[in-house]
């Protein structure tokens, strides 16, 4: 899942030179991009679950291919493994309510800058403004989305490791669930992608408003 972009500010002279005059309080456009860099800063909370996410779901697969390739001949190891692959599974879902956690307090800090639109001087800057507060909202409904449907795999895969362990499962319950999985993991899929998507729109609006706003950036990852 991609993550926001943290910008350097660079100060345009006439910035500068208010600053050097010995102006103490902030301008608009500067609260705003002191608040819209500090979302970044707040959401590495999230970022921080992407690799311990990543090794777990290698490990999940491992032990989903150890499975099938004992069959269910070996009633033991494949409990075993199951109960390995469910212990993974809840460990994701606390993995992720950690990301949540850090995207909901990315979303209530970002409702301050509701009131610094209006306070901007430049109007193409307030217009751009209020287009990067779309592109911010549409990106937390999409997580919405796809953390919803991250626990319903998560959910979907349990119960496939739960009939692994049951030894009188037909093929047919089987086949049924893996099915439930497989679709699960489309819909997570295409959710992730609208995620992705909202994110960079919002990286590209942001460089946009702070151009528009009198603000020189230099782009750098956190």
């Amino acid at each position: 899942m991609t993550g926001l972009k943290k910008l350097r500010i660079v100060l345009l002279g006439s910035v500068l030179a208010v600053a050097i005059a010995g102006c103490s309080s902030k301008t608009p456009e500067e609260e705003s991009y002191d608040l819209l860099e500090e979302l970044a800063s707040i959401e590495q909370g999230y970022e921080e679950q992407h690799e311990p996410l990543q090794k777990l779901e290698a490990e999940d697969n491992e032990i989903y291919a150890q499975i099938i390739e004992l069959g269910m001949k070996e009633m033991d190891e494949i409990k075993t493994l199951s109960d390995e692959a469910i212990t993974g599974i809840e460990e994701r879902e606390e993995l992720m309510k950690k990301e949540k956690e850090s995207i909901n307090e990315s979303r209530e800090r970002f409702g301050d800058f509701d009131g610094l639109i209006e306070e901007l001087s430049d109007k193409k800057a307030q217009t751009e403004a209020a287009a990067l507060q779309k592109i911010m909202k549409q990106r937390y409904d999409d997580y919405d989305q796809l953390y919803d449907l991250y626990l319903a795999s998560l959910a979907e895969e349990k119960k496939l490791y739960e009939l692994f362990k049951d030894e009188k499962a037909t093929k047919e319950q089987f086949e049924t669930q893996i099915e439930s999985v497989n679709k699960t993991y489309t819909e997570l899929s295409e959710a992730n992608a609208q995620f992705n998507e909202q994110t960079e729109k919002y990286n590209n609006k942001k460089i946009s408003f702070y151009n528009l706003a009198g603000i020189e950036v230099d782009s750098e990852q956190p």
